[in-house]
């Protein structure tokens, strides 16, 4: 079959290029990529030829926000349910099959973020002031909804793209009373809290997970401070492997004071090893670090299918 379509290609590369969106509107986005490439998909003459396609989609996909598990498992997902159809259906049940899957996928996400609040509500403490970091679109509707029982947000900026400004903005216009304050300012305002709540791009089998850079600090910090440590995040953001050496440090390099500093590392995602993480609230319920690995053979199964 001939090659990946102009259009797909560029709507490729704008997830590869997005830095203001968590991992779940990605995911949600890939799969609607990979959706519309079955539009531009060339006549197949069969049902492996079709599935060559779809396969050589999702892995453009998924290689295009490698620190996000998410849009590995979305696609991988929807290639994995046509794979099965493929094995004794036809060619259209074959793509049927994809298109059903990817709407499934977009469809639970809104019930997924509902049964985490349900059980962030009952996890986090009551009339708690909540410290969080960086943008999630999970974590911003389990914010409001605490919000909205009494809880106060303290939001960092998020340097270096400030995705917490988005966060305190929203917050404050819902009537949530949330402080906004830099990231070096963290740990004077860490006592003012009663739990750290974020979200996730990344939860590795082992527990550990990866989210936007300061995380790993806002961990140390709890603990430290001793207060719970929450991430708030969807089971589809769950890899297949434990963490490896450099496991979510997505560099860039940037110019910043002139001649005085040079060229330095804008780091975006770190890593929180397990040990600093009091549990994560899925839709699942709440689990600890050590309950991941069983929903990382699921994962497995979803790389398997979109990379072999």
């Amino acid at each position: 079959m001939s090659a990946v379509s102009a259009d797909i290609s560029e709507a490729i590369e704008a997830i590869r290029q997005d830095r203001a969106h968590g991992a779940g509107w990605l995911a949600r986005e890939a799969v609607n990529v990979l959706v519309q490439s079955l539009q531009d998909c060339p006549p197949a003459a069969g049902r492996e030829e079709f599935l060559s396609y779809l396969r050589e989609v999702g892995q453009a996909l998924a290689r295009a926000q490698p620190s996000m598990a998410a849009v590995s498992n979305a696609v991988g997902a929807v290639v994995l349910a046509a794979a099965r159809k493929a094995e004794a259906g036809s060619l259209p049940a074959t793509r049927r099959a994809a298109v059903v899957r990817a709407r499934q996928i977009i469809a639970s996400w809104d019930k997924a973020v509902s049964r985490i609040i349900h059980y962030a509500e009952r996890t986090v403490p009551p009339k708690a002031g909540i410290l969080t970091h960086s943008y999630s679109a999970t974590t911003l509707a389990v914010l409001e909804h605490l919000g909205r029982q009494g809880a106060g947000v303290i939001a960092t900026e998020s340097a270096p793209l400030y995705e917490g400004r988005a966060t305190a903005r929203h917050l404050a216009r819902l009537g949530v009373a949330v402080t906004l304050i830099s990231d070096a300012q963290a740990g004077s305002f860490v006592s003012r809290a009663s739990a750290v709540l974020v979200g996730a791009d990344t939860v590795f089998a082992n527990g550990a997970v990866v989210n936007k850079v300061g995380t790993y600090t806002l961990a140390l910090l709890a603990g430290k401070a001793h207060i719970p440590f929450y991430v708030a995040t969807e089971t589809l953001k769950v890899a297949s492997t434990r963490p490896t050496l450099g496991s979510g440090g997505e560099n860039a390099w940037e110019t910043r004071g002139g001649d005085l500093v040079g060229a330095i590392p804008a780091v975006y995602f770190d890593l929180t090893p397990p040990r600093l993480v009091t549990a994560l609230i899925t839709e699942q319920g709440v689990l600890r670090p050590r309950e991941i690995r069983p929903l990382a053979i699921r994962a497995r199964q979803y790389r398997r299918a979109l990379f072999g």
